[in-house]
């Protein structure tokens, strides 16, 4: 079932609930962007992503929760790239750096919505040289609940060759109260990419093996957060892309409230935040770090700068899609 459950006149936000017997998810057009999910478990309904009034309230925390990210997700070095022989200039938006898009990426965008059976599609229009990206991209983002699934499905064509590297910036404790330091997780990744000034991709790869990197068995999040390492301590805890290739990319449970998550993509890397600077307000009062973290699939930041990775183009005229999956369980 989807329900249209308000609409926000100023910036004409439109929420809509989509909903089963076991999960409900709202949906902002505003940034195409979650703003809240619910699991049915033991004792009820638990809120296990953060949820929001208005889309001028989860903009106050600048963490982009939620959102459909874009043109690129991730930092663009010098916010510049070169393609076809020529180089191109993007909006820097953080240190000089282009992140997310820059300062008006997708997240901000109003996106038309249309109801579609068990869908919800938002379509929006990026002009040729928005935020220094060549090509007009015409982009759609579809989401769909069946059973415990939300499957979310990205859509995009350029008359000109560009890059486009989406992602979805949601956040989760799966324990629904507190912060999310005790949420077990696994991640199918073997390796990470070295983080450099800035928070930049280096180009090199680490193994986890040994490292606090490692979440190839079940762990806490906050288990080695204090461990003495310059990758943790660069970032204020973990905000690194694993190379991640198989659909499967993690898996997290929260011990306490029975609620299982697996997450699913065909994208070919996952970006843990552990939410090291997390702020602002939401429904449920104020945000604070490490209140929830962010499994994000996507390509490698930075891949069109680095030789050694595979660059997010997409071709004049050719669709590419994505998707990624939220597998949620519950025992009762």
């Amino acid at each position: 079932m989807i329900t249209d459950v308000c609409k926000e006149e100023v910036r004409g936000e439109r929420v809509f609930i989509l909903e089963n017997e076991g999960l409900r998810v709202a949906v902002s057009n505003v940034g195409a962007a979650i703003n809240g999910i619910s699991v049915n478990a033991r004792g009820g309904w638990r809120n296990v992503s953060p949820s929001f009034s208005s889309c001028g309230q989860r903009e106050t925390g600048k963490s982009y929760a939620g959102a459909t990210i874009g043109r690129v997700s991730g930092r663009i070095a010098g916010a510049r790239f070169r393609l076809g022989g020529r180089e191109y200039v993007l909006s820097a938006n953080e240190r000089g750096n282009c992140l997310h898009g820059g300062k008006r990426g997708f997240d901000g965008f109003s996106f038309r919505a249309e109801k579609r059976g068990n869908a919800l599609e938002f379509f929006a229009v990026s002009p040729d040289g928005d935020m220094g990206f060549p090509g007009r991209l015409a982009l759609k983002v579809t989401y769909e609940l069946r059973g415990g699934s939300l499957t979310v499905r990205y859509s995009a064509v350029s008359d000109k060759d560009t890059l486009w590297a989406p992602t979805c910036h949601a956040y989760f404790n799966l324990e629904g109260k507190g912060d999310c330091l005790g949420n077990m997780l696994k991640i199918n990744g073997g390796s990470i990419v070295l983080l450099g000034e800035e928070l930049l991709n280096t180009g090199r790869l680490r193994q986890v093996a040994g490292t606090p990197f490692d979440f190839t068995d079940f762990r806490a999040v906050g288990e080695r957060l204090s461990v003495h390492d310059g990758q943790l301590e660069a970032a204020g805890g973990y905000d690194h892309t694993y190379v991640a290739p198989e659909a499967l990319k993690a898996q997290a449970c929260g011990r306490e409230s029975g609620i299982s998550l697996e997450v699913y993509s065909d994208l070919p890397a996952m970006q843990f935040y552990s939410g090291n600077s997390l702020g602002g307000d939401s429904a449920c009062g104020a945000l604070r770090p490490y209140d929830y973290f962010a499994l994000e699939p996507q390509f490698i930041p930075n891949a069109v700068n680095v030789p050694a990775f595979e660059a997010p183009l997409l071709c004049a005229g050719r669709e590419r899609n994505f998707y990624i999956e939220y597998r949620f369980s519950a025992r009762r």
